[in-house]
């Protein structure tokens, strides 16, 4: 009978136990490699779990900040409206909340001046419309009063018309006439009208600031430019009466100053009823003569025409003005 010690070590030596543990190395070795490669897949039985990777980690400061930070975000954001001015106006009016505040005195210099432009055409028409601006009527609505060489009288209307021709301008006669014409249109008042001719043979109007001879208000502005008028005013020329007087006659006015030499061909009589005719009573035509010397005791048609225009007749001696 033989010894199982000895069987069993027989047995470990022979081939058979060597093909044996060779396959069986062989599958454990299968076994493990299968399983590293199988990492990070789903299992072969359909489990639902996942393999993953095993190791340590190692999280900085900073990423832990922005880890704890973005658990903190909200998980649903507001909506954002699709035109900012459905949320404007979504919002309420703090203009009717707001109460409102007293007016209340200012004080300091206030703010500075800024530089004026220089005054255009267009400022400089509207300055000169305001200073030619009919004044508003009287509450009596009589007429105002001036006068001329000592005479008065009283009219809406006034009409100066004097001679400027040549033998105007003997001892002075013409600056003087021009002097007290000047101080004639002084007198007037705001209701006054007024125009101004030079006649010898042609005849020389005072005329708007658009060029037009036409009947001007006396307010400062036309006094002023008819100051320049006059004084740029000069003798020359032969004379012509009767056109000059028809002329004024034109402006319908209230009152006529006649001043003149009565040089060149007189009126004749005919032409001074014309000019009654033509007048028909409306206007005082008063009659005012420069001459050399003494009066002369014979009328000549400035009488008649002063009288039979409910006028006055003054005479001037020329040499008497002196400088």
């Amino acid at each position: 009978m033989s010894n199982p010690a000895h069987i069993r070590d027989n047995f470990w030596a022979s081939p058979l136990a060597f093909v044996g543990s060779v396959c069986i190395h062989a599958g454990l070795a299968w076994l493990i490699i299968t399983n590293l490669n199988s990492c990070g897949q789903r299992g072969e039985l359909g489990s639902s779990d996942v393999y993953r990777e095993v190791g340590l980690y190692m999280v900085s400061d900073s990423e832990q900040e922005a880890d704890e930070m973005s658990q903190n975000v909200p998980e649903e954001l507001p909506t954002v409206p699709e035109s900012l001015n459905e949320s404007l106006n979504e919002l309420p009016e703090l203009s009717e909340a707001l109460p409102e505040l007293p007016d209340l005195p200012r004080i300091g210099p206030g703010p500075t001046p800024t530089k004026q432009s220089e005054p255009s055409t267009h400022s400089a028409d509207a300055l000169a419309k305001v200073f030619s601006r009919p004044p508003p009527p009287s509450a009596s609505g009589e007429p105002g009063t001036t006068k001329f060489y000592g005479i008065a009288t009283a009219g809406h209307t006034v009409v100066y018309v004097i001679d400027c021709s040549g033998s105007m301008s003997k001892h002075h006669a013409f600056r003087h006439a021009k002097a007290e014409l000047l101080s004639s249109i002084e007198r007037l008042e705001s209701t006054h009208k007024f125009q101004v001719l030079f006649y010898n043979d042609g005849i020389f109007e005072f005329h708007d600031r658009h060029g037009k001879p036409e009947i001007h208000w006396a307010t400062a502005l036309n006094l002023s430019r008819a100051r320049t008028f006059i004084n740029g005013m000069s003798v020359s020329g032969a004379t012509a009466h009767y056109p000059a007087l028809i002329k004024a006659l034109s402006y319908s006015p209230d009152v006529i100053f006649f001043l003149t030499d009565a040089a060149g061909t007189a009126l004749s009589s005919r032409k001074l009823e014309e000019i009654k005719r033509r007048n028909n009573g409306r206007a005082v035509i008063h009659c005012i003569e420069f001459g050399e010397g003494v009066k002369p005791d014979v009328e000549n048609f400035l009488h008649k025409l002063a009288r039979q225009n409910g006028g006055t007749y003054r005479y001037r001696n020329v040499t008497q003005f002196g400088e």
